[in-house]
Parts: structure tokens; C-alpha cells; sequence
């Protein structure tokens, strides 16, 4: 039997089993309390990993910023909603006009869609800029290509012309726009007052219907 000197040897249990240790009761007593710390050590660490990444995960969805609404006013039974739309509609690998606007709603119901802050730009055969429209809101009707501008409604076009009435209605098949609503007109110094246009995007050719007047630049007016 193998002899030992000093203190007497102890069998220390160690997790696994029962293993046969020559040391003395202070160095098995030193020996428990760092594993004892290290284990308290190891389970701190572990607390504080979880806190931190709780903590990590909460700010940073805590910083992210909320969704805007997709579309404020619009009609709840809309189809589909959309905003800051733009659309272009060709023909012959030509723009014949572009649309813009702020929001949307379309509705397959009815096959027309409504627009806010609408902006549209025609084109010439060349591709051209030729008159540009601005109102308050449109209608767009998908089946005849047909735009209805509502309020406020700006046209200005490249002759110099400028327009307001408040409402209008553009026609695909003709490519005209026509409206039975008061109209002024301005180009320079000269003023139109009118009740009803027709302007020919084609023959580029603006015709008041009725109840015209002018004032030209030197002040001289025609009923």
C-alpha cells in the first residue's frame, strides 16, 4: 500500500464520481470554494448576457420609428390604396402623358381610381412636353382612359397659355380637354373669361364656348 506523509488523505466527491485525493482538508477546502466562485462567477456572467440582450432587443425596437399610414382620407372600401403614385401612359413606345400624385384609392367595383395632389404632364408626338395640369384631386377611369381633375384645376401649356377652372375632363379617344365650367385664361398681359373650352392637344387649338370676354393689355374689353 502506497503511504502518504503529512495530513491524511480524504475521498472528495467531485461532480461525476468519487475520486481518491492525497491533499489536506485546506487545500480540498480552497479547491470547493474556487470551484463554488467560479460557478457563482459563470452564472452571473450568464444573468447578465440574458439582461443585456433583452435589453439590446427592447431598444432597438424601442428606436425604430412606427409605420406612417399608407394613405390618409381615402374611401375605407377602397380595393387598393397607394401614395406618392406615378404613372405613365404610352403609346407607340411614346409618353403620351404622365401622372403623379400624392395618394390614391382604386376601386374595381366601379374600374376608376381616385388621386389627391394630382399632377399630369402631356407629351407632344415628338415626346415633347406640351401642357402640363394640376388640381386638387381626379377621377381616372380605367375602362375609357378618361381623367376628371376636380379643384383648383391649373393648366398651363407651352403656347403660354395658363387656365382656371374647377373642373375638367380629359378624353383619351379625342385627346382633349373639355369642361362647361367658368373658365379664365391668361397669355401675357391679355386675359379670356369664357364659359366652357374645349383645348385640342393635337391641333394644339383652344376654343371658348360661350359668354366670352376679353381684356386685352391696353385695357380695351370685348363682351
Amino acid at each position: 500500500m502506497p503511504s502518504w506523509t503529512g495530513r491524511e488523505s480524504k475521498l472528495v466527491p467531485i461532480v461525476y464520481g468519487t475520486f481518491f485525493t492525497p491533499f489536506s482538508d485546506d487545500a480540498i477546502l480552497t479547491a470547493l470554494m474556487i470551484r463554488r466562485v467560479t460557478i457563482r462567477n459563470l452564472l452571473l456572467i450568464a444573468i447578465l448576457a440574458v439582461v443585456f440582450g433583452l435589453g439590446a432587443r427592447l431598444w432597438t425596437h424601442r428606436s425604430e420609428p412606427a409605420p406612417d399610414p399608407l394613405v390618409d382620407s381615402l374611401p375605407a372600401d377602397a380595393d387598393l390604396a397607394l401614395q406618392d403614385i406615378q404613372y405613365t401612359e404610352t403609346s407607340d413606345g411614346l409618353r403620351r402623358w404622365t401622372l403623379t400624385a400624392k395618394s390614391g384609392a382604386y376601386d374595381a367595383g366601379q374600374g376608376k381610381s381616385a388621386v389627391q395632389d394630382m399632377r399630369m404632364e402631356f407629351f407632344d408626338k415628338q415626346g415633347h412636353g406640351q401642357m402640363v395640369l394640376t388640381a386638387d384631386q381626379g377621377i381616372w377611369f380605367s375602362e375609357t382612359g378618361e381623367i376628371e381633375a376636380q379643384g383648383n384645376v391649373v393648366i398651363t401649356t407651352t403656347e403660354g397659355y395658363t387656365l382656371h377652372t374647377e373642373r375638367l375632363r380629359y378624353f383619351s379617344k379625342t385627346d382633349e380637354v373639355t369642361t362647361d365650367q367658368p373658365v379664365h385664361v391668361k397669355k401675357g398681359n391679355s386675359e379670356l373669361f369664357a364659359r366652357g373650352m374645349r383645348y385640342g392637344l393635337k391641333d394644339r387649338f383652344l376654343t371658348l364656348t360661350s359668354q366670352v370676354r376679353a381684356i386685352f393689355a391696353d385695357g380695351i374689353g370685348n363682351q
